[in-house]
Order: C-alpha cells, then sequence, then structure tokens
C-alpha cells in the first residue's frame, strides 16, 4: 500500500491596523482585511484565516455597548491602576491577550502597517508570532523600525508585493 501525500492546512493571523494613533473606540479602515483574506485564499483556498475583527465581534457582540462606555470612560482618568479596572475593560484586555496567542499559533501573521501609522497591538501580536517561530510578513513602507525588524521574517512594501510573496510559496515553515 503506498501513502498518500497529505498537504498541511495553513492558518493565517490578520495582524494589522485597528486603533493605531486614534482617540477612544474609533478605528482605521479596516478595508485591508477582506482583500488579505482574498489573496490568501485565492493562493491556498484551503487556508484557516484568522481574523481578530471577526473574533472580537464573534466574543463581545452582546456586550459591545458595555464594553465601548467602559473603555470610553478610562479617557476621563488621570492614573490607571490595573486593578481598579472596570471588568468590561478587563474582559477586553483577555481578549487581545488571547488573540497575541491565536498570532503565535498560526502559521503566519501578517502584519498591515500602512504609512507610517504604529500600531502597539499589531506590534505585540507581531513579537508572540514571532518568538513562537512563526512566519511573520509585515507589509509596511517601515523598513528602518526597529520592532518591524526584529519581529519580521519578510518585509514587503504593499499588497502587490504581499501576492507575489505568496505565488512564490511564502517563506519555508
Amino acid at each position: 500500500m503506498t501513502a498518500v501525500p497529505t498537504t498541511r492546512t495553513r492558518s493565517y493571523f490578520l495582524a494589522g491596523l485597528m486603533q493605531g494613533a486614534r482617540p477612544g473606540a474609533e478605528l482605521a479602515d479596516q478595508g485591508y482585511r477582506g482583500a488579505l483574506r482574498e489573496l490568501i485564499t485565492r493562493r491556498d483556498p484551503q487556508a484557516v484565516v484568522h481574523d481578530p475583527i471577526e473574533i472580537l465581534t464573534g466574543w463581545f457582540a452582546n456586550d459591545e455597548a458595555e464594553i465601548r462606555a467602559a473603555h470610553a470612560a478610562l479617557a476621563d482618568q488621570s492614573v490607571i491602576h490595573r486593578d481598579t479596572l472596570p471588568e468590561p475593560v478587563l474582559r477586553l484586555i483577555e481578549g487581545f491577550h488571547h488573540l497575541t496567542g491565536l498570532a503565535a499559533e498560526s502559521d503566519v501573521c501578517v502584519a498591515w502597517l500602512p504609512g507610517r501609522e504604529p500600531s502597539m497591538g499589531t506590534a505585540a501580536e507581531m513579537q508572540r508570532a514571532y518568538l513562537a517561530g512563526r512566519t511573520v510578513v509585515a507589509i509596511t513602507e517601515m523598513r528602518q523600525t526597529l520592532a518591524i525588524l526584529a519581529c519580521s521574517t519578510v518585509i514587503v512594501p504593499n499588497l502587490e508585493a504581499f501576492a507575489d510573496w505568496l505565488e512564490m510559496g511564502g517563506e519555508s515553515l
């Protein structure tokens, strides 16, 4: 009997700019997520794509108003102590830690960092994935930012270059 070759399903985590330098709950345009998913699944139809926006929406759909209100109230505090944070914010923080863990468990962490806007959440996801030995692809023009250099396996400048990277098979895992 001959062995049937199997192909391993790759998983991708879509890290990227959400809040960036914006105040409160104001989000950057999230349209890039659909573009990334489309590029990934065109190249790898069996890919598992983890999108933090979809995941957070699923987790917190019933509590969104409560979480937003508790998060917004932080703007009025001059000093914030972790042990006094309201429970809805603690749930949001727990969700953030779960997401960075998922980035570390995924085969590829794709980090979307347009322009020159920093994203601390993306940096945390990239670092967790990099330290776990995963492939981290940064899509950015920030080629001299130390955190990006330190936590990326490959840096490409735009979606077209990312598509080319995918077509060439990506990094060996």
